[in-house]
Formats: C-alpha cells, structure tokens, sequence
C-alpha cells in the first residue's frame, strides 16, 4: 500500500466518488466528519475517499471490540496506515456484555462512538445498499412493521447527534473498485465467514440463491426501504395527532383510544408502551395492553409488565409507570421551615396558610407511618372517623398511589396523611389562624442534590 494517498484521475471518475461528492452539498464546508472504520474494505475505502474529498476535516475511530485474537493487532496495523495517510485516528477497545454477541457488540460499539463524538462533528458508517436490503431481509423474518422495514436512512438523528451513510446506494462491486485503487490491502474479519451469525449466514446461504433469480434485488429492496420511509414519516404525522388527543407519557384517556381504529391503537400504544427505550414491545405484548386492560371492567386494575416498566388500568385511564415504585416506610423526621422533605407522594414543603398547624411545631420529631391496615381519620366536611382506605378510593387515588401514603404524628398525635391529592389534616387537631401546612410543591420526584431533604433516623436524633 502506498505511503501517502493521491487522488488519481480514475478515482474521479469513480461512482461512489461522485455519490459522496454529491452529498457533501448538503452540509456545511468546513463540516468535520467522524468516520467508524472497522478497517475492513466498506469503511475504510470510504474513510479513504472522504479524507481525499474533505482534506483536514475527517478523522477515523476504530472501535476494538476483543472478541478475537488479532484485534489488537488490527488497531495496531489501522492505525500505522492511518498515520501514513496523516489521517488522525483513535483506537478505542469496549467490554462486550454476555449475550446476543451480534447485539451486545453493536450496543458496545455505539455507546463507545457516541462516547468520542463533538456535537460538532457528524459520524459517518459504512453502510452500503446490500447491507441495506439484507437489513429489510432479516427484519422481515423478524415481523417488523413499517418503522422496522424502512431500515436505515442516509442522514438520520440520533438526539443530538448526526448519522450519515454515504454509501447506502453504492453497490459492493463499486466499493470494491473504489477500494482497489485506494486501499488494496485491509482486514478481513473471520467473523465475516461464520454463518453462526444471522446475518453471515443470509449473505452466504441465501443471497447467492436470490441474486440469481433477482439480479437487481439490492436495489430494489433499497427501493423498498425508501417507500417505507416515506410511509413511516405519515405514520409519526398521524400518531402526533392521535397522541395529543389520547394523552401524554404517562396517561392514556380510555374513552379517546376507543375512538380510534385498531390500527392506530396499536400504533399509537407501541410508542406509548417504548417512551425513550430503544425497541418497541412485541406484537403480542401491544395487543395484551390493548385487550386486558381496555376490555377490562372499570372498577378492574389489571396489570401488565414489559422490561422496566408497568402498565395498568385505572378510573377509565392507562397508565405506563415504572416497575419498581417507592412505597411508603417507616421513618422518624426532624423537618423545618424551608427545607423539602422527599417522599414517594412527591416532594413537600411548609407553607404558611390562613389556617394551619402553630411554627413550633416544626421543631418536633415527626413519625411517619405507612399504611397498615384499619386506620381511620377525622377529615374535613365528614362527621365522625372514616376508615382511611375509603377516603383514599373515594378520592379516586389510585391502587398503587395508596401503597405511597405516610400517615404524619408527633408524639401519637395523628396530624394527618400526606397524599398524592395534598395533606390530610386530621380535623381532631387544632388550627391556628396564619399557621403552617405541609404543601405539596412537587407531585413528581425530582432527586437533585440541591433539593433532596436526607430523612434523619430517630436514633440518630438522640
């Protein structure tokens, strides 16, 4: 391999050349490129061409995965080339977990090139049009619907950060000249051979088979792809609509969902059922929030759970909540003027009221309880005690909001429950005009290290 590359006539007058020369007009000039090279022939001919069309603006990152024996040599040889073509470049090794090794190692690898990246440098893959029909290939067999189907994009967002697949229309027989003339030599993974792998074995067992009936399928699964796209993009339009209709992130509002077709519930309670994981939940995991809780009888709170999370029914609602809620616990407290005391109903605070408990209070050891069983309290416009647990469902608070409640005394004295609705005053107790009440200033639990109010342990109080 030469010492320094040089941009000969030939490689001008490449195809992927001037596909590459063609997207580069949708940036900015001095746009700085990221480029993951594995150092095989798809990515490094590309981090190759780039470096020749944006001189200065292009380094590489090599992710190491040591899966096998050679990859540290590989980093090794990429990185002697790379300082050759005076191309910086950065050799970063990952942990793969244990697992889908396919997965995992792709999950390693981008976590890792997020890792590196500049919010001013975009990442550009390797991706070529095989690749991508292969993808729609396997997703097929995966049941993917539309969203799976329009696989990859040419330029895609990933939150803040930017993706570009310059070479998702170029042919392998394109890239292969293209790299003959700019990088003859590169690595050849083994891994590309075992057929172990899903991918490995469409491309050796079951390509060869197609491509000779369907000479042109790439592209036409490319096509596809595309279609697909513009399909999806409908689709989020529609769903945005729907979802500002039916709810938020939270809540979905039963008697709205119903309304819908059950094509657009399904899509719209997939979304709602993924929030910010990276995979939507099964067909058959849609379809049973979709039925169990919908047909459910509305005094019912069926439950359904999907990795970290929950779904359930309650008051003509679904809600998405996570798997593992706080409840209440046993605690004793010294909680003064100012401070925010955090608890599973949200975050609280002394708040001064036309009628409320006297200041010196305040100074007092306060024991919070979780609720047991049986208890009952004297709340506003009801004569006599009520058990607690009918005031909680007759104020519509909902199942697992009640396992949250800390009934509030000091010294025995019951001073009331805080709720997810607000504290409870136990009317038992006296008020004085211009007192204090325990506000909830924040339904939702916010842990920072500027608002957290740490519980005191009574023993630690004496």
């Amino acid at each position: 391999m030469p010492g320094t590359l040089s941009a000969s006539d030939a490689f001008w007058q490449q195809p992927v050349t001037k596909q590459i020369q063609q997207q580069l007009g949708q940036f900015d000039p001095q746009q700085q490129f990221v480029v993951a090279c594995s150092g095989g022939r798809d990515s490094l001919s590309l981090a190759c061409a780039l470096h020749l069309l944006c001189p200065g603006r292009v380094r590489i990152v090599h992710i190491n995965h040591q899966l096998q024996a050679p990859a540290a040599q590989w980093a090794s040889w990429l990185a002697g080339q790379c300082q050759q073509w005076q191309l910086p470049c950065m050799i970063q090794a990952v942990n793969v977990a244990a697992g889908n090794i396919e997965a995992e190692a792709r999950k390693a690898r981008y976590q890792a090139l997020f890792g590196v990246l500049q919010n001013h440098e975009i990442l550009v893959l390797g991706h070529h049009q095989q690749d991508q029909a292969e993808t729609i290939f396997l997703r097929l067999m995966s049941g993917s619907g539309v969203k799976g189907l329009s696989a990859m994009q040419t330029v895609e967002h990933r939150n803040t950060k930017r993706l570009w697949r310059p070479l998702l229309n170029s042919s392998r027989q394109q890239i292969t000249e293209l790299a003959t003339l700019l990088c003859p030599e590169y690595i050849d993974d083994p891994a590309n051979e075992q057929d172990n792998f899903d991918r490995v074995f469409l491309r050796q067992q079951v390509w060869p088979l197609l491509k000779n009936r369907w000479p042109s399928m790439d592209s036409t699964l490319s096509r596809t792809a595309l279609l697909m796209q513009d399909s999806q993009d409908i689709l989020q339009e529609v769903l945005a609509q729907d979802w500002s209709q039916c709810g938020d992130a939270t809540l979905l509002n039963i008697a709205a969902l119903e309304l819908l077709s059950q094509s657009r519930q399904r899509l719209l309670l997939s979304r709602w059922m993924q929030g910010a994981e990276q995979y939507a939940p099964a067909f058959h995991l849609v379809e049973a929030v979709r039925h169990t809780l919908l047909d459910a009888r509305q005094d019912a709170t069926p439950k359904i759970e999907w990795q970290g999370w929950q779904f359930r029914r309650y008051q003509n609602q679904l809600y998405r909540l996570p798997k593992q809620l706080d409840t209440a616990q046993d605690v004793q407290v010294r909680w003064r003027c100012g401070q925010l005391l955090e608890l599973p109903t949200g975050q609280w605070q002394w708040q001064q009221q036309q009628l409320g408990f006297p200041a010196q209070l305040m100074q007092q050891l306060f024991s919070l309880r979780a609720r047991r069983g049986g208890e009952v309290i004297h709340v506003q416009r009801r004569s006599g005690h009520w058990p607690l647990k009918k005031c909680l469902q007759e104020a519509k608070i909902a199942p697992w909001q009640r396992a949250q409640v800390h009934l509030c005394a000091v010294q025995d004295q019951l001073l009331g429950v805080f709720t997810p609705q607000g504290f409870w005053v136990n009317q038992q107790q006296v008020l004085i005009k211009d007192g204090w009440l325990p506000c909830l200033v924040s339904p939702t639990m916010t842990k920072t290290p500027t608002t957290i109010f740490k519980q005191e342990a009574a023993q630690d109080e004496k």
